[in-house]
């Protein structure tokens, strides 16, 4: 079952399909690349994993899929 540490040692299943800590998000280019009737599998694929802890709001972006280090973000106070 997949899990992730955020900073706040908060442990973050993954494991629940679909997550309600995962969000997929795409750019707006590289949405445009799709046109009229696509595969639902192929704009998945196009787009980057969001992981939101739900203790302390942090979002941990894999930019490059879950085998590289991820980009973390904290919300300014």
């Amino acid at each position: 079952m997949p899990k992730i540490r955020c900073k706040c040692d908060y442990v973050i299943g993954l494991g629940e399909i679909p997550s309600p800590a995962q969000f997929n998000i795409i750019s707006d280019v590289d949405y445009d690349q799709f046109h009229g009737q696509v595969d639902a599998e192929e704009i998945y694929m196009a787009m980057q994993i969001l992981v939101k802890c739900p203790n302390c709001d942090r979002l941990h972006i894999f930019w490059n899929g879950f085998d590289k280090a991820q980009t973390i973000y904290k919300l300014e106070d």
